[in-house]
């Protein structure tokens, strides 16, 4: 029954504990989400989207210590929303960052935005992962990349809160991301980890 409530919960924190949630997946996720930003190779001028933020540590992070154009921000929660607000307040008021309630399969965002978008641990959440790659492509510039980062399916398999999980294997999604129009396609891996990275153009 636990595990079944923090598997709900870390697709979309809320309630009186939302705040301990995002705390505990800030924790959890700080390995990858670091790798993850490290293989983005941020440029100055870039403008950046982050697919489900949690608490912002992680934009919070880019935008202290790295040269950004702007880093955009998207989860379902509005209690995770809030506490990026929070978090990234003078960045907001600076204009650095913009956050925005929404879902991977209809982002508010008009076409060929971003030059990166990236996330963590929430394809397996996804309702239409077609749809959500085939948004994410829209939303990129030509020669944009597409960040998708995910634990190994086998032992994301071996947890009692995945069993809800929509899990793929890295050539389930390579096919996906090929059929929505990415082209190059480069994996990396670290330990159980893995980042998917694909090409517009």
């Amino acid at each position: 029954m636990i595990q079944k409530w923090l598997g709900n919960q870390l697709k979309q924190p809320k309630g009186l504990l939302s705040k301990w949630i995002g705390l505990y997946m800030q924790r959890g996720n700080n390995s990858i989400n670091r790798w993850t930003t490290d293989l983005l190779e941020i440029k100055e001028n870039d403008v950046l989207l982050e697919v489900g933020i949690g608490n912002g540590s992680t934009i919070n992070r880019i935008v202290t210590n790295t040269s950004v154009g702007k880093v955009f921000g998207l989860d379902l929660s509005n209690e995770m929303i809030k506490e990026a607000a929070k978090l990234n307040k003078k960045q907001i008021k600076d204009g650095i960052v913009e956050l925005h309630k929404g879902n991977i399969i209809s982002l508010p965002y008009t076409d060929f935005v971003f030059d990166k978008v990236f996330s963590v641990h929430t394809i397996y959440f996804w309702p239409d992962i077609n749809q959500g790659f085939s948004e994410a492509h829209r939303v990129l510039k030509p020669g944009g990349k597409l960040f998708l980062s995910i634990m190994d399916k086998l032992q994301m398999e071996k947890m009692r809160r995945t069993k809800n999980f929509n899990l793929l294997n890295t050539e389930e999604i390579e096919e996906l991301l090929k059929n929505n129009g990415f082209q190059i396609i480069k994996l990396h891996q670290k330990g159980v980890y893995w980042c998917i990275e694909a090409t517009k153009f």
